[in-house]
């Protein structure tokens, strides 16, 4: 059958199986629905009104839209639709919002109730309206293929249901086949079958199969079409419990309002149940307040003239239940102790069910267990009754797993035997999105996967909307909400604040502002501290908030506390805040809905228009931050594992963090299994986003639009439609890879380390998202090959040695690279490639065949074949080929017989082999693609250093590379050397005379210049002229890369500043090779999987394979003031500690690659800096003689700066050359008085997170002068500069300077403030004896006319003050003496602290 889609409007309800959409009474918009699926050529789709009302004005309007319903966005109306849409409104037709047919057909305002409205799309694209099955005509036409019927339940209509049958292709209940699908009037139906199907007895022994399979022939022009015969599955009856709420198509139930009721939750089956059939449901909800759990059995009573009791137990006729261990009947104790479990012992995922046998007799079952008889002679017409009381909230009916039963006996064995399994160390999850608690108001509700909480009955009441987060903030973690929904009817509106409470202990008030302890609020304008107002007048009213809007609060490390509205920080609230504090909002008056917002919903990747590059090299693909409760996501987002693999089994579902594209492969490799449990991984695709998905145990419970792999079963809704598929998961062992593909004709299929197992099933959704179960013995995957998530960058030259840093470009003379060195194209190649520069480029014609180019020699060992993308031509699809060939190069096509890569395929002789994760159809302008063969005669792929996982068939001795300029690749340049280079023939910074000294046999080099690249770990910070490096957080995170790129025999030294005792090991030292902007930094250096020799204390990793050594055991033994290098050698690497070198550790590394030295700052090593050599930053005399000015080269006059010789100079005589410095142009000035004020300031103890990373300003009068004039600032005269950040990022572009004195010892308590002290708090430099009326705050617009008395040393003295940033108009001026102050709250911005040390 036709049905609406879960998505739809906000006033709208669905019933009937998503056929029915109810809209609320009390709103007259908000009420669009549309169809889960297309609709189909020349099948009519008809809505009926259900029901309207008379108290507003239009009706129901109806028509297409072209867009899928995941990426629809409901607007109020349907004539404010953003999307191409048809729709019909009362008489006229309306395209994209604007009207084209005036009077078009019946007026639909004024049809009644039970009057029908249908549309069809005819094949040749025309689309008509009928109005009670009469064709209004023509309305439009050229209408595409691809429309969703929209309905907008809208003023006077609020009920509207299907009556049109329409093909559901993916629906394996409704087993429709035939190219039409007709109406069938239901009462010509039991006309038909002569009687109502209901009333006949269901049993073992005498049971009815009712067979759609005949052609009915109806009023001799209707005929039904087959059908397959569809089991009445059981659900549960509409008519229940008064605080039931019902979902997922009526066979999931839960008790509203958990924490405040423990009854009225009972619920029925909706039809009796039949002899020998098991009725089971598993608890998927429990909560720990009550006493007393789930109660389940039978009773006579038919559930649509029942008036449901209380609790099932008080029913004194027809009724058999088993409560706790125990069997009552009628409401009387029948059996005191029954089976051997007790249903109040028993756990979220346990599954209890019972069966009525043909003989008579009541059986139950937990977890699949026969408990024996319970009562014998049961009536033989009963249903079904479950009460969800206390304890359990929430039952799904689930079919028999005997899998799912083995492991629940197996996971109550672990816990009755009492086996000492070891808790794991506690993971935080690479994601840790803050959720709301689902303890909460008793009129709030927490939903959405605990992202968004409401109040579903805003109308009624307006208090006890309290909800808290489920967890403490962390220290400087923005708790935002976005408001989502609001009510007109109440006064007041959102609050929002922190308390120190847990959503555990508190007894929720009617508001939070009644809290008397631990609690900050921000209501209206003002802030409350436990109860009391403290601020009256302090930030954006928050009652005037709107739909859309967002609040926050943060807690910083100062201990101040922030509120945040629509992303405006609106200044210090409070202080002295405690560490651990929840986030609490107050859903109060108007605020009905509010949801939590987070860096992940700004551009998530999750959607189709996700700010991602889809174009990068490497697949995006996470996993996503939405997963089960039993699972972690750690590792950037590329592992995802159950902590705890041998306590629990399920709930560890997750999904791929953006939806799949068409042929695109998501495949994860099996990193552990555990021997324990029955059952291992489930891999499918979903159509449903994850945020909208109220996660099961199990992905085969996913009921929704998915599609699964479960062991060799093949999985549609739950539902089996095909065994034996090749592929069986659950005998899979760790290490093999598995994948899906959704290709572009709609087609699912599944992947084993590459290799294809044919067609599972086809998914016609266009949007869909990988899901994996980390179910039984599967305990962790991880996505294999995954690059950054930024795009790569296109202009980078890829030349084989990187000293790209622009400020050695900016002064060196470049030698031209020896041709000979390079590989190149051969001269054989398709005729529709043209080579250049020396046969380095290849580059095609308009002929786009014929474009093969192959290398002009073959392949060495350890040596590396390298290409980049030069160009693209953007409207072709596909790109380039790569390959190997056995045969020399020749100008027959040699594709057809060779290996190569192409897309994300591995061919040999034109035949897939194997898929592989990143394509080649990403590549981007300035991607490289390199091959190489190793010493063992294995071939490896490279893409951007990044090596592919590739099993190649045997392959000759001899192998020539080939490329094909396919699709969008139009050319490419060779990149890679042949051999190491040498150092005279290298990129480096030269004398430019060398260059015409011919005669000289010694040429003397200059020492390189290191610095640190701006790739780093992200706890690093580099300060000093990017020499040195600090770790601000943490013990690792700490990776620094030393540039430019080592030559063979050089060596990079650094020094240790400084050190932290409370960390064992220490620095980590070693080469990586590749690009540092390319590299991935992992969390510690031995972490590195680029070609690398990294030495660690009793680690050394070589191309990341790591190994126990001593090699580097002095590397834990350094102090401050040793020096730690590296010598890179052409056969290895060389420690150097403190000078010394240590012996050679062998490593080969590949030619043609720049290799790097790498850093550590792991464990102990906070601080180290690159020492280098200083004799080559300053001025060299040369002797230069007999030569012409003609003889140097146009580029190096204008880099040189050569004296003009006078009439007496003699060519012949010395010329002094100045070099710059390429880190800075000007030798510093050490000047004393700016030492001695940083002196005093270290001596003060200041944190430096209050404190940007720019060196401070001396502003002396010896420092003054030779500053430019733009630097000048003659207010500053005396004192030495140290820049503040601006902590709460206050926009201060045009607010005026000012300065305020203060006590040496004020420094530190107005930094922790953040805002100077009053009169009051700096007569005693503290915050604590601030008075009420103690607000103002004075200070001056010279720094002249404000200083006070200094800290007095030996024969110094020394004097503090802040440079503040005021808001103008915020401020009062007092002439005499000139002074200024004011009492507005975050008006001042501290800017910088200033520093005098005199004599006295």
């Amino acid at each position: 059958m036709a049905y609406f889609h879960y998505r739809c409007g906000e006033r709208i309800t669905l019933l009937n199986d998503n056929c029915t959409a109810v809209r609320s009474d009390s709103d007259f918009d908000n009420g669009l629905v549309i169809t889960a699926e297309p609709l189909v050529s020349d099948v009519l789709f008809e809505i009926k009104i259900d029901r309207k009302v008379n108290s507003w004005s239009g009706s129901l309007e109806i028509g297409v839209v072209d867009c899928d319903p995941l990426h629809f966005d409901f607007p109020a109306c349907s004539s404010k639709i953003q999307n191409p849409s048809w729709i019909m409104s009362g008489m006229s037709f309306f395209r994209s919002g604007n009207c084209v047919i005036e009077r078009y057909g019946t007026d639909l305002d004024k049809l009644n109730q039970d009057d029908r409205i249908g549309l069809m799309r005819t094949s040749e694209g025309d689309l008509i309206f009928y109005v009670n099955g009469e064709s209004q005509g023509v309305a439009a036409e050229n209408v595409p293929n691809l429309i969703y019927a929209i309905v907008d339940v809208y003023g006077k209509c609020v009920q509207v249901s299907i009556t049109s049958p329409a093909l559901r292709e993916h629906n394996n209940d409704d087993c429709l086949s035939g190219s039409s699908v007709l109406a069938i009037d239901n009462d010509i139906l039991n006309v038909t079958l002569g009687g109502d199907l209901s009333e006949l007895s269901m049993s073992s022994s005498n049971s009815l199969d009712i067979r759609m399979d005949m052609n009915v022939s109806i009023l001799s022009s209707l005929s039904l079409p087959e059908e397959c015969p569809r089991p009445d599955k059981l659900r549960f009856h509409d008519r229940c419990g008064s605080l039931v709420k019902l979902s997922n198509g009526n066979r999931t139930a839960e008790r509203r309002r958990p924490l405040d009721e423990f009854n009225n939750g009972v619920v029925m089956t909706h039809r009796p149940l039949r002899d020998s059939e098991l009725f089971e449901i598993r608890i998927d909800r429990l909560v720990d307040k009550w006493s007393g759990s789930i109660e389940m059995g039978i009773t006579t009573h038919n559930p649509s003239t029942l008036v449901f009791p209380a609790t099932m137990t008080n029913m004194r006729s027809g009724t058999i239940m088993m409560s706790g261990c125990g069997i009552l009947t009628n409401g009387k104790g029948t059996r005191r102790e029954y089976g051997d479990f007790n249903l109040d012992e028993l756990s979220e995922g346990d599954r209890v069910g019972m069966m009525r046998k043909p003989d008579g007799n009541l059986h139950y079952f937990i977890n699949g267990l026969d408990q024996g008889v319970a009562a014998q002679r049961v009536p033989s017409t009963v249903w079904g009754v479950i009460d969800l009381y206390g304890m359990t909230i929430k039952v799904s009916i689930v079919e028999r797993d005997e899998r799912e039963e083995q492991n629940l006996m197996t996971r109550k064995n672990t816990r009755d035997q009492q086996v000492l399994i070891p808790e794991p160390q506690p993971l935080p999850d690479y994601y840790d999105r803050l959720t709301f608690h689902p303890n909460c108001g008793t009129h709030a509700q927490v939903i959405n996967n605990g992202r968004t909480a409401h109040r579903p009955n805003a109308a009624d009441d307006f208090n006890n909307g309290v909800v808290l987060t489920a967890r403490p903030l962390k220290t400087g973690e923005l708790f935002e909400v976005r408001l989502d929904r609001v009510v007109t009817k109440w006064a007041g509106s959102i609050e929002i604040g922190v308390t120190t409470h847990s959503p555990v202990d508190l007894e929720f008030p009617f508001t939070m502002t009644n809290v008397r302890s631990g609690t900050w609020m921000m209501t209206g304008s003002g802030i409350m501290h436990n109860g009391t107002i403290v601020l009256e007048q302090y930030g954006v009213n928050l009652d005037r908030l709107q739909v859309g809007d967002r609040v926050g609060v943060v807690r910083k490390e100062n201990g101040l506390l922030h509120f945040f509205v629509n992303g405006v920080d609106q200044g210090a609230a409070a202080s002295n805040v405690p560490e651990k504090i929840y986030g609490v909002i107050d859903l109060y008056g108007q605020a009905v809905e509010a949801s939590i917002i987070d860096m992940y919903d700004y551009g998530s990747p999750d959607t189709i228009n996700s700010s991602l590059s889809n174009t990068t090299l490497y697949s995006d693909l996470r996993f996503h931050h939405v997963h089960g409760k039993n699972a972690r996501i750690v590792n950037s987002g590329l592992t995802a594992l159950r902590p705890r693999p041998l306590s629990e089994f399920n709930d560890a579902i997750v999904f791929s963090s953006r939806p799949l594209r068409d042929g695109e492969l998501f495949e994860v490799c099996l990193d552990n299994i555990v021997d324990r449990w029955s059952g291992s991984i489930e891999l499918g695709v979903t159509a449903v986003r994850p945020d909208d998905i109220e996660l099961p145990g199990t992905a085969t419970d996913l009921c929704r639009d998915t599609w699964m792999l479960s062991g060799s079963s093949v999985m549609e809704n739950g539902t089996t439609i095909k065994n034996n598929y090749p592929c069986d998961l659950d005998s899979l062992d760790a290490g093999v890879r598995i994948g899906v593909v959704r290709s572009s004709d709609k087609t699912l299929e599944f992947y084993r380390d590459g290799v294809p197992q044919g067609p599972a099933c086809t998914v016609s959704h266009s949007t869909v998202y990988a899901v994996i179960d980390l179910y039984g013995q599967c305990a962790q995957v991880s996505i294999p090959c995954v690059s950054p998530l930024a795009t790569m960058p296109s202009n980078l030259e890829n030349c084989p040695r990187s000293d790209t840093s622009i400020s050695l470009q900016a002064v060196s003379v470049v030698q031209p690279t020896v041709q000979t060195d390079l590989h190149i194209f051969s001269e054989y190649h398709g005729k529709g490639v043209t080579l250049g520069d020396g046969g380095r480029l290849a580059k095609r014609g308009k002929d786009l065949s014929e474009a093969v180019v192959c290398s002009a020699t073959h392949l060495v060992q350890e040596e590396l074949f390298e290409i980049s993308i030069v160009s693209l031509v953007e409207h072709l699809a596909g790109s380039i080929a790569v390959g190997v060939t056995g045969a020399p190069p020749s100008k027959a096509n040699p594709l057809d017989d060779c290996c190569y890569i192409t897309g994300n395929e591995l061919r040999h002789k034109n035949k897939t082999i194997q898929l592989f994760t990143p394509s080649l159809n990403w590549l981007n302008v300035g991607d490289r693609v390199g091959l190489l063969r190793t010493q063992d005669g294995a071939l490896k792929i490279f893409i951007n250093s990044e090596e592919l996982a590739l099993n190649f068939p045997p392959l000759p001795d001899t192998l020539y590379v080939v490329a094909d300029l396919r699709g969008s690749c139009s050319s490419v340049s060779v990149t890679s050397h042949k051999a190491p280079l040498s150092p005279l023939n290298s990129i480096r910074l030269q004398d430019s005379l060398e260059l015409v000294q011919e005669q000289l046999k010694d040429v003397e080099v200059d020492s390189v210049v290191y610095e640190f690249h701006e790739n780093h770990g992200r706890n690093i910070e580099i300060v000093e002229g990017r020499t040195t490096a600090r770790r601000v957080a943490s013990y690792n995170q700490g990776v620094v890369i030393a540039q430019p790129a080592l030559e063979v025999n050089s060596k990079v030294q650094i020094i240790i500043d400084q050190l932290e005792t409370r960390w064992q090991s220490s620095i980590i030292v070693g080469v990586v090779s590749g690009p540092p902007e390319r590299l991935n930094l992992p969390v510690n250096a031995l972490a590195f999987k680029a070609p690398c020799c990294i030495v660690a204390n009793d680690w050394v990793s070589i191309n990341g394979m790591k190994s126990r050594s001593n090699y580097g055991q002095k590397l834990s033994t350094l102090s401050v003031g040793d020096t730690v290098g590296v010598v890179l050698t052409a056969t290895g690497l060389k420690l150097l500690v403190n000078g010394v070198e240590e012996e050679l550790l062998a490593f080969v590394f590949q030619t043609g690659q720049a290799i790097y030295a790498v850093f550590d700052l792991y464990g102990q090593c906070q601080q180290i800096k690159i020492l280098n050599d200083v004799a080559s930053q300053e001025t060299t005399e040369t002797p230069v003689t007999d030569f012409e000015k003609a003889d140097l080269e146009s580029c190096e006059k204008e880099r040189l700066t050569l004296p003009i010789p006078s009439a007496s100079t003699s060519l012949t005589s010395s010329v002094t050359v100045q070099r710059p410095s390429p880190l800075s142009p000007v030798k510093p000035i050490i000047c004393a008085f700016r030492e001695e004020c940083v002196s005093f300031k270290k001596r003060l103890l200041l944190p430096d997170h209050y404190f940007t990373s720019d060196e401070p300003t001396c502003y002396c009068s010896t420092c003054i002068k030779v500053k430019s004039q733009g630097e000048k600032d003659n207010s500053l005269l005396g004192w030495v500069k140290f820049p503040l950040k601006n902590l709460a990022n206050t926009a201060t572009d045009k607010w005026h300077t000012a300065f305020y004195p203060s006590k040496m010892g004020a420094v530190r308590c107005i930094l922790d403030k953040g805002q100077p002290l009053t009169k009051g708090q700096a007569q005693w430099c503290n915050l604590v004896v601030q008075k009420e009326d103690d607000v103002q705050v004075v200070f001056y617009p010279t720094l002249q006319s404000c200083k006070s008395g200094g800290y007095k040393m030996k024969d110094r003295e020394a004097h503090a003050a802040f440079q503040l940033l005021v808001k103008p108009s915020a401020y009062s001026v007092s002439r005499d003496p000139p002074e200024w102050s004011t009492k507005e709250t975050g008006a001042i911005v501290l800017n910088a602290l200033l520093i005098q040390v005199t004599l006295s």
